[in-house]
Order: structure tokens, then sequence, then C-alpha cells
């Protein structure tokens, strides 16, 4: 027996056979090639690969769906065919030049360490790629052909990988290499199949056909168990069955208190790929979309590629209301055009202070997310708020942006709710002012409100004591911001990552608030705590 360690990708406990997943070496014929034939046989490729892609995404869920779809737009984008094209003029076959230039555009997006999201497109570009690759040389695109259940082990996964086997035939994942935020990961959380990562070289060399108890809660791949420890994991494996049960019943259950009354339960996301997994988990919609992290250093995506993003997070929230918070660089994400240092620090221009700094890039995702909302309950909040005038400002950009539509013939929804995100004490202090200016809904933001209270950094250690979401101080701008909403007749959800704790949840109802917005994970135990509380 010998015990692995890698990183949770999905949490699971499973035991089985594995069978490890080898990948060719591409070995490309030296030619001579007809330019001409080449260029017709990767038009037919491309076509190909992309009716494949489509049908996937046409059988799969939102998680999927996206990925598939970025991968069969990919094979459009005319930069990235136009450099296929340029290699096969210069004398190399079709499935080469395709092979190259996926590696290229693979290994540049990968080596964007700032911006997880951009990496994570590495892996779908090179799986787009080798599909287009295995058409040309006539090689199957599903790779596996399984009789029996088994823990699939590879260096590393393709999101293609585990939709192309068929369902319930892959009981965990193990890759040697890999991200628990990479696409195959995500798959797999979606699919509910346990999945570890970043195992080692050596467990791949010595694991295909014998048994391994997959623990993927704990990143433990145990290799060749023992009889206790075999006995163990059949106990547990049990165990979470009946947990899962458990939570599946509680996320059923009506979001009601003992005494009947109702109370709402939204997630905090970053993209479809989360959407899904919350709504498994009893959310009702998104209370926080981090517009951010779909953001290119170096290069703002267009309102077509926004407009796309938010529309399919649209769909996965499946008829719940999505709440999209505007860029907040110097959190999610700093761009290189985008003010840096020490002006885009905590203090410095965040949230809507650098959006009205960069109106341009502003009204692009203003456009994007009025379009967008033409297809569903779309909503929009501006973090970082300090007074009116920022409201102001930022509303006369948002009335531009309707008129822009309008002239270009645009179907948008001109009644686009939009609202203030609660982070800062000063805004909190005049709540009333925005409801006035005909602000649509509040959102407190507990992680900045807390910090800004207080005067600490909430990722400063030797200063935690003073970071108290729950303290007197919070729950009078809390209450001020609360009652302002009450009295203006709007909605007004609670976010961030200390509503994730029952103890504050349960805080912030006595506050008189009934909208509440987790992170995923934390959903179950916040609705438990909400249907056992009472009003006092």
């Amino acid at each position: 027996m010998k015990v692995y360690q890698g990183h949770t990708a999905s949490p699971g406990l499973v035991m089985g056979q594995v069978s490890r997943l080898e990948r060719r070496r591409e070995s490309f014929s030296s030619g001579p090639f007809n330019p001409e034939r080449e260029q017709h046989l990767l038009e037919n490729a491309v076509q190909t690969a992309q009716r494949e892609l489509d049908s996937m995404a046409d059988r799969s869920g939102p998680t999927e769906q996206a990925i598939f779809m970025f991968q069969s737009m990919m094979l459009e984008d005319e930069g990235f065919m136009n450099e296929v094209k340029f290699q096969i003029k210069a004398g190399i076959g079709a499935a080469e030049a395709m092979d190259r230039v996926g590696h290229r555009y693979a290994n540049q997006l990968a080596n964007m360490e700032d911006n997880a999201y951009m990496q994570l497109r590495s892996v779908d570009i090179l799986d787009a790629a080798r599909r287009v690759v295995n058409v040309l040389t006539n090689r199957p695109r599903v790779w596996l052909a399984l009789d029996h259940p088994v823990i699939l082990a590879a260096d590393m996964l393709m999101p293609s990988d585990l939709f192309s086997v068929p369902a319930g035939m892959i009981l965990g994942i193990i890759t040697s290499e890999g991200s628990k935020q990479s696409h195959a990961a995500i798959i797999a959380r979606a699919m509910h199949i346990p999945g570890v990562v970043q195992v080692g070289k050596d467990f791949l060399d010595d694991c295909d056909g014998r048994t391994v108890v997959l623990d993927a809660t704990n990143g433990e791949c145990i290799l060749d168990p023992d009889a206790n420890t075999r006995q163990q994991a059949v106990g547990r494996i049990c165990e979470l069955q009946w947990e899962n049960e458990e939570a599946a019943r509680i996320s059923a259950l009506p979001n009601k208190m003992k005494d009947g009354t109702e109370f709402e339960l939204l997630a905090n996301c970053y993209g479809q790929e989360d959407i899904e997994t919350a709504l498994q988990a009893g959310a009702s919609g998104v209370g926080l979309l981090r517009s951010g992290y779909l953001m290119l250093p170096g290069r703002p995506v267009d309102e077509q590629e926004q407009f796309a993003f938010y529309q399919s997070c649209l769909a996965a929230t499946k008829g719940g209301v999505l709440t999209v918070r505007t860029f907040d660089f110097g959190v999610d994400r700093a761009m290189a055009d985008v003010h840096k240092g020490l002006e885009s620090s905590k203090l410095g221009l965040r949230g809507i202070r650098s959006s009205l700094r960069s109106t341009q890039q502003f009204e692009t995702q203003i456009c994007a997310l009025l379009r967008a909302a033409a297809h569903g309950p779309l909503r929009v909040m501006f973090p970082m708020v300090t007074n009116l005038e920022d409201w102001d400002e930022a509303m006369r950009l948002v009335e531009h942006c309707r008129q822009t539509l309008r002239e270009r013939g645009e179907e948008f929804n001109p009644d686009t709710p939009f609202g203030v995100m609660f982070g800062v004490p000063s805004a909190c202090l005049t709540a009333e002012e925005f409801v006035e200016h005909r602000c649509s809904f509040f959102v407190i933001e507990t992680n900045d409100l807390t910090q800004y209270t207080h005067a600490v950094d909430r990722g400063l250690s030797i200063a935690e004591r003073y970071y108290r979401p729950a303290s007197h101080a919070m729950k009078k701008l809390i209450r001020m911001v609360v009652d302002a909403a009450r009295d203006g007749g709007i909605p007004v959800t609670i976010c961030g990552s200390a509503v994730g704790n029952p103890a504050n949840t349960l805080q912030y109802l006595q506050l008189g608030l009934r909208s509440f917005s987790v992170s995923p994970q934390n959903l179950i135990e916040v609705k438990k705590a909400l249907m056992g509380a009472k009003i006092e």
C-alpha cells in the first residue's frame, strides 16, 4: 500500500481499478504537400470538428456547453485560422499546421500567470486543435473503449475526454499535472466525479490496472489498499452517500423559517461553471457575478465577447436573477492598461472609480449587459460607490449607452435594474439618497465594508482581531442600509465571505435582512441555520 498526495479538484471518495490514458506522440508526414488541397482538407476538418463540438454542447448542461461553444468559436477566430493557413502556404501539412498553431496559442495563454481565466482557456485551445488534427489524420475522437467503470488516470485531461466516455463509466479522475481550476476539473465537479490533480509522475508510471482508493476530498490516492483501508473506504462511501442525499433533501425544501417567514438564497459566482453547482445546492439565482474574471491582461474583451459571456451565465441561472458586479480592477484582476500600483490599491481607483476614469471600457461593458438583459432577469450593480456623485455620473453613462444601442438598432432591455454595492461606510451613511435618485436595489458587501469600517486589511493576519464583520459598528451601518431600502420599497441583499458563516448570517437576519448571497459550498449550512431561526 502506498499513499500519493495531490490536490482536490472535485471532492468525493471512490474505490476502483485504474485505467491509464496515454496520449499518442504526434508525428506528421514531411510532404510534399499541395497547399490548395491541404487548405480544402483543413476547412472540411474544421467543419466536422465544429459539428461534433456543437453536438456535445447540445447534449450537455450549461457548464460543459459553455466550454464546447468556446472551442467551436475558437475554430472561427480569424487570427488563429489565418496563422494556420499561413503555415499551409509555407508548405506544411494541414494537420501539423493546426498542431503547431494550437500549441503556440495555448502556451501563450498558459504563461499568463496573472490571469487564471485565460490559463484555463489554453487547454480548450489544445483540445479544439487536437480534435481537428484527429479528423485530418482519421483518428478516433473517443479515446477510451471501456467495458466496466474505472478510475481514469492521465498526465492531463482535456474537457472532451470526460464527455466522450459513456455516462457512469468514470468513477474518478487522477492526473499527474493539471489544476483544480482546469475545465476538466470543472466538468468533473459538474458531473460529480471525484478528482485529484498533481499527484506526480511516479503514480502515473505505476498505477495502470491496479486498485486505488481515491479520497478526493483530502487529495489522497491510496494505491493497493490493504483490507482495513478497503473496509474503511466502503464505510465512508456509504456515509457520504447519506450526506449527499440529506443535502439534496434540504436544498429541495422551501426557503422558510420556523414561523413561515420566507428568505432568499443566492450565490456568489465567477461564471457559468459554478452557477450550475450553486443551483444544485439550492440557490435561486446569482447575487454576485464577478465580471472581472473574463478579462485578458492588456486587452479588454470586446462587447460581443462580453455579451456572449453574460448570456451564457443567464442561461445557467435557468430563469433566476443574475446580479452582475461591474469591473472591480485592483481586486479581481489588474490589466496592463488599467490604473496600477497605489492608484488601484484598496484605497485607490477601484470599482466604479476606475470605471468612471475609463469610460470607453465601462460603456462597452454596460452595452453588453443591457443587450444580455433582453434575454433574462439580469441586474447590474456598481462596486466601491462612495457618494451620490459616483452614482449620478455612472447613470449618465448608462443613459448614453441606452441611446447608443437605440441608434444601432440593437435589442436591449432599457429597464435593466441598476443598484449600489455598499462597501464604503460613507455610502451606507447616505443610503436614502440613492433611493431618491432611482436606485433599483441595494447589495451590502461585507468584505470591503468590514475592512473600511475598522481600518484593517482582511488579508493581514496580525490585525485579524480588528476584522469583525458582525461588530456593533457594522450592525449600525447595515441597519441604515436595510432601513433605507425598506422605506424606499427596494430589495436589499447581503453578500461577502462573512455571510457564509451561519453565526453571522443569523445576526444579519435580526437586522432585517431576508436575502443572502453566499459561496456555493456554504449554501446548505446557511439554509439549515435560517430554517431553524426565528425573529427576535
